[in-house]
């Protein structure tokens, strides 16, 4: 009896030792405290999983408005003749023809002339005057907006004559300096050719391409 027991308690504690043994091992207490921490940065969403930390802030939220590459601005007047309401020089070439004598003029970019080129084309008769200038009377008076009361006239110059109404060409630097005088313009040629002549017919129209 007695050996009987001896031998059920052997084989108990045999069986104990072997449960022991196949047991998986218990984590230890700061194991599982580690394992938690880790696992709480994870869900909170640390600066190393957010993966958005030390990316370049958008332009629209850094305070200052961004600007499109290669955009000028349009207030910046680069746009040229058009954007600044200035008539191109190209537009305002003429082609004065005086009795068969052709010159090439230029209006200036004034009020006045602009207007003497609302008319063009026009055939004028004009009047030798002391051996300096031919004059004529337009079929239209042109605004004098903006220019000065008088004008020291130079050979080649284009002119508007306010109170008779006329359109001037000076051959000579000796043309008196008089009120109402307003420079259109210039003109370039065998100023000769108005000088040896009396009384002409001068007919003025925008220069054509080519001609």
């Amino acid at each position: 009896m007695l050996g009987q027991i001896l031998v059920l308690g052997i084989d108990a504690t045999a069986a104990h030792h072997g449960r022991m043994r196949n047991a998986p091992p218990v984590p230890s207490v700061p194991a599982v405290l580690c394992a938690v921490a880790l696992s709480s940065l994870a869900g909170c969403g640390g600066p190393e999983s957010s993966g958005d930390r030390g990316a370049a802030p958008s332009p629209t939220t850094s305070g200052v408005p961004a600007v499109a590459s290669g955009g000028g601005s349009a207030a910046s007047g680069e746009g040229g003749s058009e954007a600044s309401g200035r008539a191109p020089a190209a537009a305002r070439a003429v082609r004065i023809t005086v009795d068969g004598s052709a010159f090439a003029g230029r209006l200036d970019d004034t009020p006045t002339a602009r207007a003497l080129a609302a008319q063009l084309p026009l055939t004028v008769d004009l009047e030798d005057h002391g051996g300096a200038e031919k004059t004529g009377a337009l079929p239209g008076r042109l605004t004098t907006a903006g220019a000065p009361d008088a004008h020291d006239p130079r050979a080649g110059d284009l002119g508007y004559y306010a109170p008779g109404g006329d359109l001037v060409l000076y051959y000579d630097d000796a043309a008196p300096v008089l009120d109402g005088i307003v420079r259109i313009g210039r003109f370039s040629g065998d100023l000769g050719a108005l000088r040896r002549a009396g009384d002409v017919r001068v007919r003025v129209e925008r220069q054509q391409a080519g001609r």
